[in-house]
């Protein structure tokens, strides 16, 4: 499923539950480990369009080189300890325009990200750098909270997930996500949980419907969408189990993930909701806020 998993590290603890996360699947998968760190000469780059002047980049601290060798030294030293290869490199530029170039120049087909880190002075970076790595890439990426509330031991990550919710709305994008979150529910012998949440918001897109005869429509769309759902997990041999919400859907998504210890979330970055409405992007966003499991996200192409 995965043979290639790069994990982008700034050096910060705030990565370290992604690191652990990607070197369990590393393990899973025997998948080599690549470790980037990439020394961001953004802000330097922003005062040259500003002013400009012109300046050698090289001239970046040694320093920030060096911190970059040592986090990626870590993970590869790490990686050798489970028994997989591992590549490092440090790169500089543009950390999201870096990032997806190493992932054009190497064949990366998944992504381990922090949700927050710093680079350069302490700036807080790595969550917009992984918003922009989400919206962009076409392979799946797995984003992990540095310090979420229910905190998993690295043990506990090692023991695989058991609970894997991939909330559904029957678009392109969820179909792959239901895909990808099968293939994981298989390997991690895990129980899936597909979810249909009937728009509480949809009413307004609807001029001329009732909300009775909307409400109806859309549970009718949300039961051939688990339904369908169930029907390939029983063919792959997943146990799994369906639901049928109302309300808010990054809400009623967050609320099912507490009442079913949910450890993991995969969706897709575009679906659609109510009958026709592009919806999915934005929900996905706000559960990648809002979440403390890893939610992986796979942009339908």
């Amino acid at each position: 499923m995965y043979s290639d998993i790069l994990i982008p590290t700034d050096g910060s603890d705030n990565v370290e539950p992604a690191i652990q996360y990607g070197l369990d699947l590393a393990r899973r998968y025997d998948a080599t480990v690549h470790a980037l760190h990439v020394v961001d000469s953004s802000p330097i780059e922003r005062k040259l369009e500003l002013t400009a002047l012109e300046t050698d980049l090289e001239t970046l601290p040694d320093t920030w080189y060096d911190a970059g060798d040592t986090a990626t030294q870590e993970i590869a030293t790490r990686a050798a300890e489970h028994g997989l290869d591992a590549v490092t490199e440090v790169r500089r530029g543009i950390p999201a325009r870096e990032i997806v170039s190493y992932i054009t120049d190497t064949g990366i087909d998944l992504i381990c990200m922090g949700t927050r880190g710093h680079t350069g002075l302490e700036r807080v970076l790595l969550g917009s750098v992984t918003t922009r790595i989400v919206r962009t890439v076409d392979i799946p990426v797995l984003s992990v909270k540095p310090k979420p509330m229910k905190v998993r031991s690295e043990s506990e990550i090692r023991d695989g997930f058991e609970d894997i919710l991939v909330p559904t709305d029957g678009s392109k994008p969820a179909r792959e996500a239901v895909n990808h979150a099968l293939g994981l529910a298989r390997t991690h012998d895990a129980t899936l949980h597909a979810l249909y949440v009937v728009d509480s918001g949809a009413y307004s897109s609807r001029p001329g419907w009732t909300w009775d005869e909307l409400q109806q429509v859309l549970e009718q769309n949300g039961e051939t969408v688990v339904e369908d759902v169930q029907s390939q997990a029983a063919a792959k041999g997943v146990s799994v189990t369906a639901e049928i919400a109302h309300g808010v859907p990054h809400q009623a998504i967050g609320e099912y993930c507490d009442q079913h210890e949910i450890d993991l979330v995969v969706m897709g970055t575009h679906g659609r909701s109510g009958l026709s409405r592009q919806l999915i992007g934005s929900v996905t966003e706000r559960v990648l806020r809002n979440s403390d499991e890893p939610v992986l996200t796979i942009r339908g192409v």
